[in-house]
């Protein structure tokens, strides 16, 4: 009788003491994600890595929860940011570094794509551009803030072209009226990105030339965060960085995946998407690179394509630590041999 109440009485303090740890906080309820909303532009799938972070589970996985919202254009996602609507913005660089340039405080902290521009001709141009001093009296089209066309000003620049007098740039509205018009003779030339060189193709145009050829990983798109993220959700920004970078992992070893992946989201087809993930001209990344946005940046200026005379410094508004940080989380979780030592060295070329 005696040991039948000992047991009893053991049961019973057992029962309390998990009742009084239940009640002081003695068993931890799983703490909710941080929401980070995530700037969408329609279905381009120039973000891969965000595309495949979010479709295979990744951000999930990493503890984030991120939704996409869409925005009509970058520069609408750029105010959403400085208005605290957004957390992050992966298109784009122009009007990032414009905004910048004027005083928004927003903080560019990763990249997304390198290089991505291409020059169209038709068959008969293929050769017209051999040498930069070659754009001497051409007529060249233009979207206003596409990249390739602000790096290649600043190289004519450079090669001692008067970009106001020797080169006739038209601006038009966007990449299928460039190509319309490269191709009923009206342009000598034009410049495209987002893949739309695949599609010049398809319309019988050719490629002068990768805007990457004379400016190799040169930024394009990079990861723009808004203040308030960079300073209240740091923690969930790194997830969704280390998130990213398992997905550009799968992008570079299993290609089937990252195609019918991009292919179910955008309704591209397959041919459109390995071209524009694997031709070699849209080069994902998610290093943020800081000396090639200062680059860029001075360009810019240079070409008259944002205020000479700012006093804004764009390095002070870059943050490539969140990169490093999410860099360390997957340093022994890449599966890929000597990947964490290639971008260890690149983020330390690319930033120190």
């Amino acid at each position: 009788m005696k040991t039948i109440k000992k047991i009893i009485a053991v049961i019973t303090v057992m029962l309390i003491s998990t009742v009084f740890m239940a009640g002081c906080g003695g068993e931890k309820e799983a703490s909710e994600p941080v929401t980070l909303k995530v700037g969408m532009a329609g279905k381009d799938i120039k973000t891969v890595c965000v595309i495949l972070a979010k479709e295979l589970g990744y951000y999930e996985e990493e503890g984030v929860d991120v939704q996409f919202e869409t925005v009509s254009n970058l520069n609408d996602g750029v105010t959403a940011l400085s208005q605290n609507k957004l957390d992050v913005l992966p298109y784009g660089f122009v009007p990032s570094a414009t905004f910048i340039s004027q005083g928004t405080d927003v903080v560019i902290m990763g990249g997304t794509i390198s290089e991505g521009s291409q020059a169209i001709v038709t068959a008969e141009n293929k050769d017209m551009i051999k040498d930069i001093s070659d754009f001497k009296g051409k007529k060249v089209g233009f979207v206003r803030p596409e990249t390739g066309q602000m790096i290649m000003k600043s190289k004519m620049r450079e090669a001692g072209l008067d970009i106001e007098n020797d080169v006739e740039f038209i601006v038009l509205d966007g990449f299928p009226e460039i190509a319309e018009a490269v191709k009923k003779g009206e342009l000598d030339i034009g410049f495209v990105n987002s893949n739309y060189g695949y599609v010049a193709q398809q319309m019988g145009l050719e490629i002068a030339f990768d805007v990457g050829d004379y400016a190799p990983d040169t930024v394009c798109c990079r990861q723009t965060a808004s203040r308030d993220a960079i300073d209240n959700k740091r923690d969930a920004l790194v997830s969704y960085m280390a998130a990213n970078l398992r997905a550009y992992e799968t992008y570079l070893n299993d290609r089937e995946t990252t195609i019918s992946t991009l292919v179910e989201y955008s309704g591209q087809d397959e041919g459109y998407v390995e071209a524009a993930m694997y031709n070699g001209v849209m080069i994902p990344g998610l290093d943020p690179n800081t000396h090639k946005i200062e680059e860029l940046y001075e360009a810019m200026k240079g070409n008259g394509d944002i205020d000479a005379a700012t006093e804004v410094d764009i390095v002070e508004q870059v943050d490539a630590s969140i990169y490093k940080d999410a860099l360390e989380i997957m340093k022994d979780r890449f599966e890929t041999e000597g990947l964490y030592d290639r971008l260890i060295k690149a983020y330390e070329e690319n930033n120190l």
